[in-house]
């Protein structure tokens, strides 16, 4: 097998997998490792939707291009799906990570945590369609051992504080006019990703969630926010 020599990214699918199979082949990705950064779409169907329809030809499109798919957690999976790393219904290039799992690919240290609060979670169904234990869930320094490596990227869901998560709420008003606790929760979020961001401080941060293509600096880190199904090529050999 074709050693990989790229590190591919894609933003939130929600549930498009058919439309990422495509984008592979119209992309030309080979030889290539595959991050999505959540938004996958786990659990607004029945298992067999992913075990008999969904997955297969989107697993052969990666066998045979060479290329090992990484998923993290969005707001918009379930995650009893994201418990433990793991292959589900034993699809081998499909891989669903566990919150901060680590890879190293292509001489590349990365550290991947999903998870965020829903904007509109007041109209969802809990268990369908939103699921309680949706955020970001923060690790402090005696849980996950932040000193002992220096990451070239973080993957997240969501994003921190300090790359301008939150510089106003008019586009979420009507959100939080019928969420009460909606604006104060995001800005608590956004602070615990900071908490991250300051233990870290990789040269590389991205994350998706936000539907937008951004790209700004913060104290020597660079932030990129991906948009629904755009791919970027983080990392060529």
């Amino acid at each position: 097998m074709t050693q990989k020599d790229k590190i591919i990214l894609v933003g939130d699918i929600h549930g498009e997998y058919n439309y990422l199979r495509y984008s592979i082949n119209r992309l030309g990705h080979e030889n290539a490792y595959i991050i999505q950064v959540g938004d996958f779409g786990m659990g607004f169907h029945k298992p067999n939707y992913y075990k008999d329809q969904a997955f297969p030809e989107l697993n052969k499109v990666l066998v045979d291009k060479n290329c090992q798919l990484f998923v993290i957690r969005g707001n918009h999976d379930d995650p009893e799906y994201f418990k433990q790393t793991n292959n589900p219904f034993d699809f081998s290039n499909i891989t669903l990570l566990q919150d901060y799992a680590e890879l190293d690919l292509i001489g590349k240290s990365i550290l991947l945590v999903g998870g965020a609060i829903s904007i509109d979670r007041t109209w969802r169904t809990q268990g369908k369609s939103w699921w309680s234990d949706e955020p970001f869930k923060l690790k402090l320094e005696n849980e996950f051992p932040y000193r002992d490596r220096q990451y070239d990227l973080v993957v997240t869901h969501t994003r921190p504080g300090v790359c301008g998560a939150f510089k106003g709420f008019n586009n979420i008003r009507e959100w939080c006019n019928n969420d009460a606790d909606l604006k104060n929760d995001l800005i608590e979020e956004s602070q615990v990703v900071d908490y991250l961001f300051e233990k870290t401080k990789p040269k590389d941060w991205i994350y998706g969630h936000f539907h937008e293509s951004a790209v700004n600096q913060y104290n020597g880190t660079t932030f990129r926010c991906l948009n629904i199904n755009e791919h970027y090529a983080y990392h060529y050999a």
